[in-house]
């Protein structure tokens, strides 16, 4: 009798040793659980924030190294670095972000149209980031003739606007207008690259050209963010003590932003407009 008892407390002790072991596998599972699906996401998602501002500081810099190249007129290389996104945790499940750099060709244009019927065009490259997050919203930035612009789902907004100034003499009605418009060139054949690493983006001072424009009737731009313009347009005209239905007009669509200069209103507008030209390239070395 005492060996089937002895027999029977073992066979329960065993029991009891495995339900303990399933147990505390159920709870490491569930607590494994909990983490990669509440704090993994949060975790990664601030990461990926992280990343949207550590490229909003790129493109900073990256305009501070152009103006300077322009101030100085030296047409010597320098590189600026652009982290394209985010590897994914090591010791979790998780998703990298990536990031496309890309150079646009005629990504920016205008067309000035003068009182007496003549028209003046061209077109401009710039320079534009777009994220691919796993968390985080997707954002765009786009360097585009000297100014940036970030793009989300909320809308658009200038972090540096672009040098554009109105000056108005009220007594002659005369407005003068000033426009720099900065021009990324490619230097090379591959004009885009994506990834999650950082890049070089290397610039050279080119050249630059300034030309004045007299009785301007319509200043039309031509961007995918003409909200932000129009708004830029219509408050920087405003400022200068310019009145909208009465000097000028503005309008915008999808992709276009015209002004309006009312004449005999104004009896001139003047618009001295700077072109900048600057080498780029998004891969390493440099192509002479």
């Amino acid at each position: 009798m005492r060996k089937i008892i002895k027999s029977i407390r073992k066979k329960d002790e065993a029991v009891a040793g495995i339900v303990v072991a399933v147990m505390i596998v159920g709870l490491v599972l569930a607590v494994i659980s909990i983490i990669q699906t509440i704090y993994i996401p949060k975790w990664m998602e601030s990461r990926e924030a992280e990343h949207m501002g550590v490229v909003a500081d790129q493109f900073s810099n990256l305009k501070f190294t152009i103006d300077t190249q322009i101030a100085l007129k030296e047409d010597v290389p320098v590189a600026s670095s652009i982290t394209l996104g985010s590897r994914e945790l090591g010791f979790f499940m998780s998703n990298k972000a990536f990031g496309r750099l890309a150079l646009i060709s005629g990504g920016w244009a205008y067309r000035i149209v003068r009182t007496v019927g003549d028209t003046f065009e061209d077109n401009y490259g710039i320079l534009r980031y777009s994220s691919q997050n796993a968390y985080f919203l997707n954002q765009i930035y786009n360097y585009e003739i000297g100014g940036i612009v970030l793009n989300q789902t909320e809308g658009a907004v200038f972090i540096i606007k672009p040098e554009f100034s109105v000056r108005y003499n009220a007594s002659t009605r005369i407005a003068n207008l000033s426009l720099i418009c900065i021009d990324l060139v490619p230097n090379d054949e591959k004009t885009s690259i994506s990834g999650y690493g950082t890049y070089p983006v290397r610039t050279q001072y080119i050249t630059s050209t300034s030309t004045t424009i007299t009785l301007v009737e319509k200043l039309v731009l031509i961007t995918p963010f003409s909200p932000i313009w129009f708004n830029f347009l219509n408050s920087t005209l405003s400022d200068a003590n310019l009145v909208k239905n009465t000097d000028y007009t503005i309008t915008k669509t999808s992709n276009q932003v015209t002004v309006t200069f009312i004449y005999p209103a104004m009896t001139n507008v003047i618009l001295d407009l700077t072109k900048i030209q600057i080498a780029a390239q998004i891969t390493p070395g440099w192509s002479n």
